[in-house]
């Protein structure tokens, strides 16, 4: 079981900060690196908090549904899909463009991925992956810093300088990337300042590159032989929504020869997309079926599995709550 890694620091939080909701997000997305499992004290070293504090946040996350006790473990629990599906419902993205996503995919016999933007970086919210995948497999939800992908370009192409300078002390304080536990980490030649610098050169010259194109080429950014090419699907106002990207491998393609074999399919699937989203939204779909009508969860337990206090801390007995809705 991997131990958490301790993230990038974060930016100073606002004045209007609620502090205890800060501490429990931040046990969540340590557990979340240490892959839905991680001995409380990993939980410590990781987020730097006091013993009591994570066994608190724990019981409180325990008596929600979110995360559950085995053993001497902290588990994630299968409520903390009912958030992650909300946003999928609410950009409505996987049902409208996931079957166009899916169909370019058995064109190309190539994988296929949908990928939105978040604040520098970059997160996967559909995969279309065929059976020539590549090594590294990332999952929906993954978070990637935007240089280390070809829809960073495109997504960093629409950015102000407030989004350039927050992108700027990040790759600062974390010139290894070891904040995104999904990418393998940088070599450390390219880690130091130098490398550094000529990274951000790099990518400053990718975005404008994009810009002009209007596509964006992934030359082996994440892995060896890992290659991409991705465009970005915008909505009726030309606002970028998401970038579709298809994804190869240099045993198939040369990466410069990936444009021109999967750009035309490409660049026909990102119109049926635009056009996609301004079509009616689909009467019924798995995301919008998380809860059924009334709100009430399926399991009509709010809490099954949750911690009581204990005198002697962690580990606790797990408990039922009562049944209801929340």
């Amino acid at each position: 079981m991997p131990s958490p890694a301790r993230p990038a620091p974060p930016a100073p939080p606002p004045p209007e900060a609620v502090a205890p909701l800060m501490r429990a997000l931040a046990v969540l997305r340590a557990l979340t690196a240490a892959g839905g499992r991680a001995a409380v004290s990993d939980l410590v070293r990781a987020t730097g908090l006091p013993r009591a504090t994570v066994d608190r946040l724990l019981s409180t996350l325990g008596r929600l549904g979110y995360v559950r006790a085995e053993g001497r473990d902290a588990v994630l629990a299968p409520a903390l899909l009912e958030l992650g599906n909300a946003y999928l419902a609410a950009t409505g993205l996987p049902d409208r463009l996931g079957p166009l996503a899916d169909r370019l995919a058995d064109a190309l016999d190539e994988s296929v991925s949908l990928a939105v933007p978040d604040g520098d970086g970059l997160r996967f919210v559909h995969q279309a992956t065929r059976r020539r995948a590549v090594s590294l497999a990332f999952r929906i939800g993954d978070l990637l810093p935007a240089e280390r992908g070809a829809p960073g370009a495109l997504f960093a192409a629409d950015w102000a300088p407030a989004d350039w300078q927050r992108w700027r002390a990040r790759r600062a304080a974390d010139p290894a990337d070891a904040g995104f536990p999904a990418v393998p980490p940088r070599r450390p030649a390219d880690a130091a300042p130098a490398g550094g610098r000529r990274l951000a050169a790099d990518f400053t010259a990718r975005v404008a590159a994009a810009r002009t194109a209007g596509w964006s080429l992934d030359d082996q950014l994440i892995e060896p032989g890992l290659i991409a090419v991705a465009m970005p699907v915008r909505d009726p106002a030309g606002r970028t929504v998401c970038a579709v990207s298809v994804v190869s491998h240099t045993s198939r393609h040369p990466a410069a020869a990936l444009p021109d074999a999967v750009l035309p399919r490409l660049r026909a699937t990102v119109l049926a997309m635009e056009r996609a989203l301004t079509a009616p939204a689909p009467p019924w779909s798995l995301t919008t079926a998380a809860r059924p009508p009334g709100g009430a969860p399926r399991s009509g337990n709010w809490a099954r599995d949750s911690w009581s206090p204990s005198p002697a801390g962690w580990p606790c007995s797990p408990r039922s709550a009562p049944a209801g809705p929340r």
